[in-house]
């Protein structure tokens, strides 16, 4: 009995020995029916199949060793012949030394095609391929082999496995392997790191602090920056082997309750001792600072007023420990390529506001990301290292739910980016100041602000208000005021983009009813405003729209222009191809551009290719330290190109690649930027979940113009400035438009 026990026991464990073997080494079996998206890659986060060109399925009739295979022929209407199929693999978290890939494949009816399987490396500002020509084949073949074996760049985020034919071809191909220094692929893509099975606070911290004193606040204030120290830098929190805001929750009751410095000092000493003794580190010194765009300041670290000696020596033993090149569990990625939420930082969405402990984890991630993960923290209003202390009474303390998701909203706020938004639920901000943000009942008008600072209808809708009115009040309320009071919790680079933004809020109402002060022709009146679901017109009366481009009569004038929010590149090729001899061009950048503008645009206003913005990165083994990572160039060679004046057009709802595209337009030989101050925002975003439901977004790459130029928070350089005045915006005059028109023609 105790044998067949034995047995039993051995074969379940072998079972499952085999079971997890075949997960790790079939990642790429063709067995279970993988799904292959059609097109090229459009995340950076997700593994799996992708068929670029091509007619690529899953074939269940041709098999080796009864394995399904994959089978790939080239589209009919292609008169190029290519297909490619691969399997994107994402390595950001994966260092290793050799990549291995391995297969079979067959074909049938082959007239001279080649075939070629290989590994693309994908990195920061690098590719590397590694491939094997099968060469060029014709009639039919039954299986063969084919293997490819490559050294790992240490800056691989993602390794594409491939197969690309060209020419007539039926090709089959099955049992792909690949492996990272002798392991199967799957076992690294799918590994749980140990952060992952801390599970203790799951359901609460157990954190309750009643009377915070000043000494308390201290003590939080300094754990706050060495827990985030730890985070970013210490090598075993780095690699992913300790639930950092579980450790928090651990040490968070001692430390808070240290009666002085001498006692919080052992207790972090004794903490830092718990996770190992570094033995490996290196310098971190930066040679050459004119290659970043931000140093970070670590010389906290060395307070003798906060730390005694063997802590500064602990802290900056852990400042030059050895760290992975690419790999920072908790470091927060930009985006690109449509990559998605980074979700290392847990969202913990069934934890209550009223847990002390998530709302102190809350203030410490923010502030941390911000000071780790943000490329511009010598840019904000208020000094980024001030705002731990003067916040933590606001999380500790807060009177209810509503005032503590405002002090979320004002922390982000304080980064001074039109990027930057959290987004809370919107029950959370029902009795705030915001919650007109979400009103039911809405004037249909279109505000705006005129050069003289004014807040101006723009156009309308609706019977009480006509274009030029100058908004003084909102039921009884100052409009500048409310704009004020609005502006702590409303994320923006500039004055000009916070009032975009908060704009579209001021006319709306819950109870069904306004009552609007405003100036018309010079003569202070009173509106009240009813009925809101009737009070509309059907069509715009004389007072109520703007002119439009078309009104300027722009083609007699010889003069080209390019809605860039909307236009197409076949529709851009064509027009500026059958208009070389214009006089002039107008782009349009005033409303977020079409990526397929930028894709046609520079090529067609350049003579050669210019370089127009550099990038920062955040170094993963060194965070807050941002470093030129690449440039953008925009153009080719072309002696074709648009010989005519180029007017781009911005305004406040130019942002992002608005922004970023609107510096390379203005490369163009004979070009200006006309308008006013732009949103200040450029670089890819970053994304991270706070605890309880809330998600921030803010700007997490560096961009500036060469040689450091900035442009985030001032916007790109403007040529030509213009605002309309009051009297402008009630003649319904576009004078963006206009100035365009003035500077072409003389």
């Amino acid at each position: 009995m105790k044998n067949s026990s034995f047995f039993i026991c051995m074969l379940l464990v072998w079972i499952c020995s085999c079971s997890q073997q075949g997960t790790q080494s079939d990642l790429m079996s063709f067995d279970n029916n993988p799904r292959i998206k059609k097109g090229h890659l459009s995340s950076l986060e997700l593994n799996g199949w992708f068929a670029s060109n091509g007619n690529a399925s899953i074939d269940s009739v041709e098999l080796f060793n009864d394995r399904k295979s994959l089978k790939l022929q080239n589209d009919p209407a292609d008169s190029l012949k290519i297909s490619q199929v691969y399997y994107y693999a994402n390595t950001r978290d994966i260092t290793g030394d050799s990549i291995y890939f391995s297969g079979k494949f067959k074909y049938k009816g082959a007239d001279s095609t080649s075939i070629v399987f290989g590994i693309q490396q994908m990195g920061q500002d690098t590719m590397a391929n590694a491939m094997t020509e099968i060469g060029k084949r014709s009639g039919d073949s039954e299986w063969n082999d084919f293997t490819i074996k490559t050294a790992m760049s240490s800056l691989t985020s993602g390794i594409n496995f491939f197969v690309f034919t060209t020419g007539n071809i039926e090709l089959w191909t099955s049992n792909w392997q690949a492996q990272l220094d002798k392991k199967p692929l799957g076992a690294f893509v799918n590994h749980e790191f140990s952060v992952e099975k801390d599970k203790e606070f799951d359901y609460g911290s157990s954190f309750c602090l009643s009377a915070p004193t000043t000494q308390t606040y201290e003590n939080l204030e300094v754990l706050g920056k060495v827990w985030g120290f730890l985070k970013y830098y210490h090598p075993e929190v780095t690699q992913g082997n300790y639930n950092w805001d579980y450790e928090l929750f651990r040490i968070l009751p001692q430390i808070a309750k240290a009666p002085d410095k001498d006692k919080r000092n052992k207790l972090l000493n004794e903490w830092i001792d718990k996770y190992g003794k570094i033995t490996q580190t290196v310098s971190y010194a930066i040679e050459d600072s004119s290659k970043y765009s931000r140093i970070i300041d670590t010389d906290w670290i060395n307070d003798k007023n906060l730390f005694d000696a063997p802590l500064i020596s602990k802290l900056n033993t852990i400042k030059n420990a050895k760290r992975n090149l690419k790999f920072n569990y908790y470091l927060i990625p930009y985006q690109s390529g449509g990559s998605s939420l980074f979700d290392r930082e847990k969202e913990y969405p069934l934890i209550p506001w009223k847990d002390q402990g998530y709302r102190i984890l809350t203030l410490y991630r923010l502030w941390n990301a911000v000071e780790y993960c943000f490329p511009y923290t010598e840019m904000t209003d208020k000094p980024w290292d001030t705002l731990l202390g003067k916040f933590l009474p606001r999380f500790v303390s807060p009177v209810d739910n509503e005032e503590y998701k405002l002090a979320i909203l004002e922390l982000l706020t304080c980064i001074n980016d039109s990027h930057g938004f959290v987004y809370v639920p919107r029950e959370d901000l029902e009795k705030t100041i915001l919650k007109r943000q979400s009103d039911s009942f809405v004037v249909p008008v279109t505000l705006t602000e005129s050069k003289s600072g004014d807040i101006v209808v723009r156009d309308t809708r609706t019977f009480e208000l006509e274009r030029g009115d100058i908004i003084r009040t909102i039921d009884g309320e100052d409009v500048k005021k409310i704009i004020t009071d609005l502006s702590p919790y409303v994320p923006a680079s500039n004055h000009p983009t916070l009032v975009r933004n908060v704009l579209p809020w001021l006319l709306r109402t819950d109870t069904g009813y306004m009552n609007i002060t405003c100036i018309r022709n010079g003569k202070e009146i009173q509106i009240d405003i009813k009925n809101f679901g009737q009070n509309r017109r059907r069509q715009p009366h004389e007072l109520s729209d703007m002119k439009w481009p078309k009104d300027y009569n722009l083609s007699a004038k010889k003069i080209i222009y390019i809605d860039v929010s909307t236009a197409e590149s076949d529709a851009i090729t064509d027009v500026i191809q059958n208009n070389k001899n214009a006089k002039g061009m107008i782009l349009d950048m005033r409303k977020y551009p079409s990526m397929a503008a930028y894709g046609t645009l520079p090529n067609l206003l350049l003579p050669a290719p210019q370089e127009f913005m550099w990038f920062s990165f955040n170094r993963n083994e060194a965070p807050g330290n941002y470093k030129l990572c690449s440039t953008a160039k925009a153009g080719s060679d072309n002696p074709d190109y648009f010989k005519g004046k180029v007017a781009i057009l911005v305004n406040e709802g130019t942002q992002s690649h608005g922004e970023f595209s609107s510096m390379a337009y203005r490369k163009a030989p004979q070009s200006a930027i006309i308008g006013s101050t732009t949103a200040g925002a450029d670089g890819n975003i970053g994304s991270f979940y706070l605890p309880g439901k809330a998600t921030c977004i803010y700007t997490a790459l560096g961009a500036y113009y060469p040689n450091w130029e900035q442009c985030q928070r001032k916007g790109v350089k403007v040529d030509i400035e213009v605002r309309p005045t009051n009297q402008e915006i009630r003649n319904g005059q576009d004078v963006w438009i206009e100035k365009a028109i003035e500077y072409i023609l003389k």
